[in-house]
């Protein structure tokens, strides 16, 4: 799956970067993944009502170690495999180079200052014709 032409060189620095940053967020995630292992067993001995709350609890954690942990792969992933096709795609996805499209248009903060004019309606209207006293 390696792109032979066409390929953007990724720097080293980079590389390293995206390593680094993959390993932190891959530990950081997994305290939240590991939560229902450690909350879990010392619940399912009470009553029904709190084992039911403790799963649903517990779920929000899960889903969110997950994540963390699928970003982190992803990072070391294209920390170990530069020149792969999905590494290839997501460096061009976000690469300083197309940034340029992405921000062409004006924010909504920068529309909001924009002074509006209205717009004339025409005097076909019935209430263009009544003037007030």
């Amino acid at each position: 799956m390696e792109i032979d032409s066409d390929s953007i060189p990724l720097p080293t620095s980079q590389r390293l970067g995206s390593a680094i940053s993959g390993v932190f967020l891959f530990f950081f995630g997994m305290p939240f993944t590991l939560a229902p292992l450690f909350i879990l067993p010392g619940v399912f001995g009470e009553s029904v009502m709190l084992s039911i709350f403790m799963v649903c609890f517990s779920i929000p954690f899960l889903l969110a170690g997950i994540t963390v942990q699928i970003i982190a792969l992803g990072a070391f992933r294209l920390a170990l495999f530069p020149n792969s096709e999905f590494a290839q795609k997501q460096w061009r996805k976000h690469a300083p180079i197309n940034s340029e499209d992405y921000f062409s248009s004006k924010s909504p903060a920068e529309q909001r200052t924009q002074v509006r004019e209205d717009q004339v309606e025409s005097d076909g209207n019935f209430w263009s014709s009544v003037k007030p006293e």
